[in-house]
């Protein structure tokens, strides 16, 4: 790969460029939205950050958080066209200036000092991709606003290895991508499910990713009737997540023999036999 010019960060900072642009889709879930844009306001160095929120349907409550929350250097865009994330994160990847990109879904949130503490240790490399720890939290959602269940902390800092080639290991809110890695590469609008793995494993065979130990996002989960997620992630349980795993297996060859029969592994646990040379 070659890429033009990228200037350093005090060249980004002397430009008025943002160093970060953080992008959100959205979907109808202004009360979460407020959630994720009050947690990046509340960090330190805000003004050196973009942020892009791509709605896909128009709800004048998503309108209305928005415009009490996003600053004059921020993005809105209502788009039409198929509802997904991967079209609005497509959309926004095309919108970015920061050196560096951050994806955050709607309902997801940043800890208390993540950005401080980053820009004291931000990557020396400039093409780079690296990636933090998170905190999962489980919560239930009715109509009347979300209530925390429980949380767990995670160190991540040796969960991203050779086997995310069989399933997802790190969260997308956890990575920190160089703008100019990401040059070419888009969402797929086409997957029902694991479009952010799919996404991650294009990135990582243009260069594998470092991580650094700090506190980044917050992850919630719904595990409950109050979710309205498409599908879960853990691995493939249904038919439609086995194909989905499969078209991401053919896209993503493996990497060396052993993930090939670890593929062939995970896939006769769901009573699918193919031959290895498949996977």
């Amino acid at each position: 790969m070659s890429f033009e010019f990228i200037p350093t960060l005090s060249q980004f900072s002397a430009m008025g460029l943002p160093i970060i642009t953080i992008i959100i889709p959205t979907h109808l879930r202004p009360v979460l939205l407020r959630r994720a844009l009050e947690s990046l306001n509340a960090q330190a160095h805000r003004d050196r950050t973009e942020i892009i929120v791509v709605s896909d349907a128009q709800d004048p409550a998503t309108d209305q958080v928005c415009t009490d929350l996003l600053g004059t250097r921020d993005i809105y865009i209502r788009r039409n066209g198929v509802a997904g994330p991967s079209a609005s994160r497509n959309l926004a990847l095309k919108l970015a200036s920061g050196q560096f990109v951050m994806l955050l879904d709607d309902d997801d949130a940043w800890q208390p000092g993540f950005l401080e503490a980053l820009f004291k240790g931000m990557p020396p490399v400039l093409n780079s991709v690296c990636y933090f720890n998170c905190t999962v939290i489980k919560e239930s959602r009715p109509a009347t606003g979300p209530i925390k269940l429980g949380e767990v902390n995670l160190d991540l800092s040796q969960a991203l290895n050779e086997e995310v080639f069989i399933k997802n290991q790190v969260h997308m809110s956890c990575f920190l991508f160089s703008r100019h890695i990401l040059e070419g590469l888009e969402f797929d609008t086409t997957m029902r499910g694991y479009e952010d793995w799919d996404f991650t494993l294009a990135v990582l065979k243009r260069q594998w990713a470092f991580h650094l130990p700090l506190p980044c996002s917050y992850v919630y989960e719904v595990d409950d009737a109050t979710t309205d997620r498409r599908g879960s992630s853990t691995g493939a349980k249904d038919s439609n997540a086995i194909l989905d795993y499969l078209y991401v297996y053919r896209r993503h060859a493996s990497p060396s023999f052993e993930i090939q029969t670890k593929r062939k592994l995970l896939l006769d646990s769901v009573k699918l036999s193919l031959p290895s040379e498949l996977l």
